[in-house]
C-alpha cells in the first residue's frame, strides 16, 4: 500500500512483530516525507544558551535540511531563529559558524538585515518604487524556547509546550546541563563528521549497547591493556541491572548507568551519567552533544559538541576533553570504527533488497513498563531504537493521512 504521494504507507514499513523495511534508510521519498512529518512540526535543537552569550551572538546550523541562523538580539537580547536566505536571490546571508554581527549582508547583491531579521537596506533602491520592505525580512521560524539552557525551535506556530514535548526527557536534560558548579558550555565549538548513510543510522547508534563488544574491540584489547583487566563496560552492559535502557515516550529514550543523578559508566567514554536520545536528531553520549543534520537520504553530518563544566577548572575540563578526543575525536578510535561499521558497511549492505527487512526485535518479549508511561528493557536490548521508532511511525502516518 503507498499513500497519494507514492510513498510507502508507515503502516507497512515497520511490522508488529519489529521489523523494517531497509527502503526507511534508502528511499529518497521517505527522506523527503521526514522532513515534513519529523522536522517540520516536532521541536528541534538548535544551539544552547552558552554559544550566545552577548548580545549579537549567532551560530549557523540547520532545522531538518533547511539553513538556519540561531542569534541572540543586539537590541533586546532575545533569542532568535531565522532562515539563511536572502529574500531577493537567495543566498544564505551568513556563512560563518559563529560570531557577533548587529547585521547580515548578503554577499550577492548586498541586501542587508537586522540581527533581528528586519530588511534594513537594499542597494540601489530607486529600482523597487512599489517594494515592501516589511514584508521582506529574513523569514523566522514562529516557535523558540529554551530549557535548562537547550534551545529549540519548531517551524509549525501552534503545537505542544516544549516542555510537554519533552516529558520524560526533562528531568535528564535538567541532569545534562548541572554537569558542572555553574552549569555547561559549549565553547569548545565541535567537529564535524560525514558518513555516506542514513541520518537514522547516527541516533540508533548513540544507544546500541549490543554492538559495543564487537566494532569496538580493538579500543576495549587497548583499554584492557591500560588498566591491567578487562574493563568492566561488556559486563555491566550484559548483566548488570541497574544499566537499563528506557522508552521516555515521544520518541525520546534513555540508557542508565546505574541512578541518573549520581550513576556512571567508569570513566570509559566521558564523564555523563546516561547516553540520551532527544527525538528526532539530539543525542548525548560520554562527554558529548550530537547533533545529527540530514543531508539526503544516504548523506548525513554529525556534529559533536565536548560538554565542559563551567565553574570548574581548566584542568578538569581539559580531562573532559581528553576522555572525548580519545575516543569520538577525529583521531580516536570509537568514531571510526561507527562510520566503517555502523554507517558505511550498512549503507553497503541496504544495497541487497530481495529481503529487504531488518529485525529490531532485541528484548521485545522482557519489556516493563514503567513510571510514567515508560517502557523499560535490558542494557543491551533495543528499546530505544523501538522507542525512536514508534515516534516515527505514528508522525509519518499523521503527514500521511
Amino acid at each position: 500500500m503507498t499513500t497519494t504521494t507514492g510513498t510507502p504507507s508507515p503502516a507497512d514499513l515497520i511490522t508488529d512483530d519489529w521489523r523494517l523495511h531497509g527502503s526507511i534508510y534508502t528511499s529518497p521519498a521517505i527522506f523527503a516525507a521526514e522532513q515534513e512529518a519529523l522536522f517540520h512540526g516536532p521541536w528541534l535543537y538548535v544551539a544552547h544558551e552558552s554559544e550566545l552569550r552577548e548580545d549579537g551572538d549567532y551560530k549557523t546550523t540547520y532545522a531538518g535540511t533547511q539553513p538556519v541562523i540561531v542569534v541572540r538580539g543586539a537590541d533586546d537580547g532575545e533569542i532568535r531563529v531565522l532562515l539563511n536566505r536572502c529574500r531577493h536571490r537567495g543566498s544564505a546571508v551568513c556563512h560563518d559558524e559563529r560570531g557577533n554581527a548587529n547585521y547580515f549582508r548578503c554577499p550577492y547583491h548586498g541586501w542587508t538585515y537586522k540581527n533581528s531579521g528586519e530588511l534594513r537596506g537594499i542597494t540601489y533602491d530607486d529600482a523597487y518604487p512599489e517594494l515592501d520592505r516589511d514584508q521582506l525580512g529574513l523569514v523566522r521560524l514562529p516557535r523558540v524556547e529554551s530549557f535548562a539552557g537547550f534551545v529549540f525551535a519548531s517551524f509549525a506556530a501552534a503545537g505542544p509546550s516544549l516542555e510537554e514535548y519533552l516529558g520524560n526527557a526533562g528531568r535528564y536534560l535538567r541532569i545534562v546541563s548541572e554537569q558542572g558548579p555553574d552549569g555547561i558550555r559549549l565553547s569548545a565549538g565541535s567537529h564535524k563528521l560525514a558518513y555516506r548513510g542514513n541520518w537514522k543510522l547516527q541516533v540508533e547508534n548513540t544507544i546500541d549497547n549490543y554492538h559495543f563488544g564487537f566494532v569496538h574491540r580493538s579500543f576495549l584489547d587497548v583499554l584492557a591493556d591500560r588498566i591491567g583487566e578487562a574493563p568492566p563496560i561488556m559486563q555491566n552492559v550484559l548483566k548488570n541491572p541497574e544499566w537499563r535502557t528506557i522508552d521516555l515516550g515521544n520518541g525520546h529514550s534513555v540508557h542508565e548507568f546505574g541512578d541518573p543523578e549520581t550513576g556512571n559508566n567508569q570513566g570509559q567514554l566521558g564523564d555523563l551519567p546516561f547516553n540520551l536520545i532527544i527525538f528526532p536528531n539530539l543525542c548525548f553520549v560520554g562527554a558529548q552533544l550530537r547533533h545529527i543534520l540530514p543531508k539526503a537520504a544516504d548523506a548525513t553530518e554529525v556534529r559533536l559538541y565536548p560538554i565542559l563544566h563551567e565553574g570548574d577548572s581548566d584542568a578538569d575540563n581539559a580531562a573532559i576533553l581528553r576522555a572525548h578526543e580519545g575516543f569520538y575525536g577525529p583521531a580516536g578510535m570509537g568514531g571510526a570504527d561507527d562510520i566503517e561499521v555502523a554507517f558505511d558497511r550498512v549503507g553497503d549492505g541496504l544495497k541487497a533488497v530481495e529481503e529487504d527487512w531488518l529485525v529490531m526485535s532485541r528484548g521485545l518479549h522482557r519489556e516493563q513498563p514503567g513510571e510514567n508511561g515508560t517502557v523499560v528493557g535490558r542494557a543491551s536490548d533495543e528499546v530505544p531504537q523501538r522507542a525512536f521508532y514508534r515516534q516515527w511511525r505514528r508522525l509519518m502516518a499523521e503527514e500521511a493521512a
